[in-house]
């Protein structure tokens, strides 16, 4: 019962990685939103913050303003942790805003460097990033790109889960 409740009051979303953008959409909703996966970081007494994201961080230019991209490393797709996961908190956020709302549950859909499938690793850090901006539930995705009109969240989870036991 509480769990179809959570579902009334949640948004499923799916979120699509890539060294270039990040795109968030709601399954069976047209709310979506796009960004590059950039942050512009000013250290100020030794401590770090955030100064702007996406688009915005990469007009920023001045002293003490770092450019940061935390999906760009030539071995790995994450390079930084925090800063990743930082990305898919104001993502998540911006689409569900309501304070009410219960945390969504996730489709993370790592768009680059798959060849060969995830590694436990891979697979975890993605888990780990979803989990820490937010979500509640996470399914790790690899496959063509998922419609969010016409496919739903529980359909995929139970195509992966299937996929898992073959």
């Amino acid at each position: 019962m509480f769990t179809w409740l959570k579902g009334l009051i949640s948004k499923d979303l799916l979120i699509e990685l890539s060294e270039a953008k990040i795109t968030i959409n709601a399954f069976g909703d047209k709310a979506s939103i796009e960004y590059e996966p950039i942050l512009a970081l000013v250290t100020d007494h030794n401590k770090t913050m955030i100064k702007a994201i996406g688009h915005g961080a990469k007009t920023l230019d001045g002293e003490g303003i770092r450019i940061v991209n935390p999906f760009s490393h030539p071995r790995m797709f994450v390079a930084s942790f925090e800063l990743a996961e930082k990305l898919l908190q104001y993502g998540i956020s911006h689409l569900h805003k309501s304070g009410f709302r219960a945390a969504p549950r996730v489709i993370v859909h790592q768009l680059e460097k798959t060849e060969g499938g995830l590694t436990d690793i891979e697979d975890r850090v993605l888990r780990e990033l979803a989990l820490g901006a937010g979500a509640r539930e996470v399914v790790i995705y690899l496959g063509p790109r998922i419609n969010t009109q016409f496919e739903h969240y529980d359909d995929i989870k139970r195509a992966q889960c299937k996929a898992k036991k073959e």
